[in-house]
Formats: structure tokens, sequence, C-alpha cells
């Protein structure tokens, strides 16, 4: 439930700062985790475009 809550107020691009902060603290973890989630977040967003016909 908490990663539907936290997805409700994301979007994938909002993981692109933290992404670079991962990065910049080298935490492997982190950055492979917040990757998973952003491309996780792109995957649905694409999903409801496309049901709500706004992408083909």
């Amino acid at each position: 439930m908490g990663e539907f809550k936290e997805a409700m107020m994301m979007c994938s691009e909002d993981y692109d700062e933290m992404i670079d902060m991962a990065l910049a603290l080298k935490d492997k973890e982190w950055f492979e985790e917040l990757v998973k989630k952003q491309k996780w977040l792109r995957e649905l967003e694409i999903q409801a475009r496309r049901e709500l016909g706004v992408l083909d």
C-alpha cells in the first residue's frame, strides 16, 4: 500500500533528482531502487495515457 500511495504523489520525472543524488553519494542500492521505481512509474504513466486515449 505504501508504494501505491507514493506513486500517486510522484511522477517518474520526480525521480531524476533523487537518482542524481544517489549517484553523487555512490549509493548503488538506493540508485537501483530508484531506477526500478522510476521505470515502474513510467510504465504506469504510459498505460494510463493509452487508456485515456492520449497516447497511441
